[in-house]
């Protein structure tokens, strides 16, 4: 569920990112030139402005207006790296400045590198408290960096201000998902529900508010939400595999079947969609049906636990050992946590004449069983969220 949540924010993000900030005091006789590179960023023309920009660096290197000018028409075309570099070096002649730290925070914001970005933005707001631009930076730059408790604290002030702000609450809200605690997912699911009730035919906003129902237990409420999602036009991304996955998860095996089939009639190279339909059919034991489908969801994405594990099952029948062990090997090496790798490796070695080897991976099996014993014991005293199957 989370690749699905990553390709919703991702579209979304982009439109709480406001203009980079301008620097006053530019020389006099730059004046004229400098006012008609500003014009020109402002009408969209920035590879002329950054023509501009340089020509007075040319005659001034240490001209510091110029230097932020420039970094913002940089950004703008997308040459983020030198954007950068053009912020450093107004900085290092003009240290503290807020409005180019604040510009230098957002240039690597957009350049993708939220863990530069929160240095810049942290030392604007050790200035300025209340910029709230900084502040929405620096949330989403945790929220990059899954520092979400972090995250949620900055987003919260900005949310107090603007209340109606519908792209910070969305961001906020998987703050919230992504903690593990109830009372965070619980807040979560308030900000989709009202998120859905202001945008009632938003499919992002039911696919949403289906995941947050889903991690606060109630998966049969969130199978309606994403099937509404699943009726807008166009169809959104992953919406088959999202609910052929909570059918997977409540072992409604069949109807999961259909979904994942759905998933990759729109997108037959889906590789998650390829490992679930083909844990369905190792769970049938129709081993030849499956084994193409696991094969390519590995290709394509080397990072699925579950089509290990079956490829190591599969494999293990076929007394095919070696390739059992690599397979499973690979699962242990993706989730230490799962005992079920752990058994299917043990499996695996007494079948390949490795009893050592076997009896170690049992010994794992039985540590991880015991501790999820004691995890469960808590949860049934009252002190955590719900168990959850395997996140996709």
């Amino acid at each position: 569920m989370r690749h699905i949540r990553q390709i919703i924010i991702l579209a979304t993000l982009s439109g709480l990112l406001l203009p980079a900030s301008e620097v006053s005091a530019q020389p006099v006789e730059g004046r004229e030139a400098y006012l008609m590179a500003q014009k020109l960023q402002r009408e969209g023309k920035f590879q002329e402005a950054v023509q501009i920009y340089n020509r007075l660096l040319e005659q001034n290197a240490k001209d510091v207006p110029a230097l932020n000018g420039l970094g913002s028409a940089l950004v703008n075309l997308k040459r983020y790296r030198e954007g950068i570099e053009a912020y450093k070096k107004a900085l290092a002649i003009r240290p503290g400045v807020s409005a180019i730290e604040l510009n230098l925070g957002l240039a690597y914001f957009k350049a993708g590198d939220f863990e530069s970005a929160k240095g810049p933005l942290r030392h604007v707001l050790a200035a300025q408290p209340d910029n709230l631009q900084a502040r929405t930076l620096l949330g989403m730059s945790l929220y990059g960096t899954r520092q979400f408790q972090e995250a949620a604290e900055n987003l919260e002030i900005v949310a107090r201000q603007q209340p109606d702000n519908s792209q910070l609450l969305f961001t906020l809200a998987q703050c919230y998902l992504a903690s593990k605690e109830l009372s965070q997912r619980e807040k979560a699911l308030a900000i989709f529900k009202k998120l859905e009730k202001d945008a009632p035919q938003s499919a992002a906003a039911h696919m949403l508010l289906g995941e947050a129902l889903d991690a606060t237990g109630g998966t049969q409420e969130a199978i309606r939400e994403f099937e509404i999602a699943s009726k807008a036009n166009p169809v959104p991304p992953q919406v088959h595999f999202a609910i052929g996955y909570l059918y997977w998860k409540t072992k409604r095996f069949d109807e999961a079947e259909k979904e994942f089939e759905a998933e990759l009639e729109d997108n037959p190279n889906n590789p998650k969609a390829q490992a679930y339909l083909g844990d369905i059919y190792v769970r049938r034991r129709e081993f030849e049906k499956a084994l193409p489908f696991l094969q390519a969801a590995i290709r394509q994405d080397n990072q699925i636990r579950i089509a290990y594990l079956n490829l190591g099952i599969i494999y293990t029948q076929k007394r095919e050992f070696q390739k059992a062990i690599d397979a499973l090997k690979t699962a242990v090496r993706l989730d230490p946590s799962e005992s079920d790798s752990h058994y299917r490796l043990a499996m695996a070695y007494y079948a390949a004449g490795n009893p050592a080897e076997a009896k170690a991976e049992i010994d794992v099996v039985n540590r991880l069983r015991e501790k999820s014993d004691k995890d469960l014991m808590q949860k049934i005293s009252g002190s955590s969220s719900p168990p959850h199957a395997e996140n996709p």
